[in-house]
């Protein structure tokens, strides 16, 4: 690993910070409890230093990395485990959903994208688990609650699709380069029929979206577009509430009553 570590560069445009603390690893390699029969997907690979520890612990392992400069290192780690293998492409433009079977994601994510690559696995099929790790700020918008300054449009998304385990913080001294925040890692656990439908699911990211967008409004004014004053009097919700103080659950009931007006 400290060689392979050793002859990469690091990419600041890509928000890369390779962990490089076996110890740490180690750590998040028990929390995952890979099984010889997982198929997992790794994103942001790197240089490699997780890949190592799990990749003969499970059945294989396809990484997906977007820097090119890191192929060849990558791909000698392959080399004695040919059902595994490394797709050069960038995770937010690659269809995950051709990947039929189901699959437990883990990774590294890379800090400038994390929250871009949350909503797309929100559309991901055939999800298993997922094992990220990803700015402290990020996990903390994952698990909060309503009310909280930090609970936004990615906390009711991520709730509505994920049970989510924040599972340990990970001191900045154990990547390289150093970063300037904590990170933390975190489990999510797809949850299944949330939605009845596509339109059910297309109006429930409409309607989130809209209300977060203006967030300081409430929701009589940010969610005009959907709903009047006999409408929340139905539903029995405060049209004085803002974004930030409905529940995932108000969010869902508001976007099943929309779909059926």
């Amino acid at each position: 690993m400290q060689e392979i570590f050793q002859k990469v560069r690091h990419k600041k445009k890509l928000g890369q910070h390779f962990l490089k603390d076996q110890n740490v690893i180690d750590k998040l390699i028990k929390y995952i409890s890979p099984s010889i029969s997982d198929e997992i997907i790794e994103i942001g690979p790197g240089d490699g230093a997780m890949t190592k520890s799990i990749i003969n612990k499970v059945s294989k392992i396809i990484m997906i990395e977007k820097d090119s400069d890191l192929v060849n290192n990558l791909c000698d780690i392959l080399a004695d485990y040919p059902d595994s293998r490394l797709i050069n492409d960038d995770i937010l433009k690659y269809d995950l959903n051709q990947l039929q079977n189901p699959m437990r994601f883990i990774g590294n994510l890379p800090y400038n994208i994390s929250t871009e690559i949350i909503f797309k696995m929100c559309d991901c099929k055939n999800v298993i688990d997922m094992h990220f790790m990803l700015q402290k700020e990020v996990v903390d918008r994952l698990v909060s609650e309503p009310n909280s300054k930090v609970y936004g449009r990615l906390s009711v998304m991520a709730q509505a699709y994920f049970d989510i385990h924040k599972l340990f913080d990970i001191s900045e001294n154990v990547f390289s380069p150093k970063p300037k925040v904590k990170s933390s890692f975190v489990r999510l656990e797809p949850k299944r029929n949330v939605f009845d439908s596509k339109h059910h699911e297309n109006i429930f990211y409409d309607i989130v979206k809209s209300a977060f967008e203006t967030r300081r409004k409430m929701i009589r004014t940010s969610l005009s577009s959907y709903l009047k004053n006999d409408d929340f009097l139905a539903l029995k919700i405060e049209d004085k509430l803002r974004a930030e103080n409905l529940t995932v659950n108000n969010f869902l009931q508001i976007s099943e009553y929309v779909q059926k007006i």
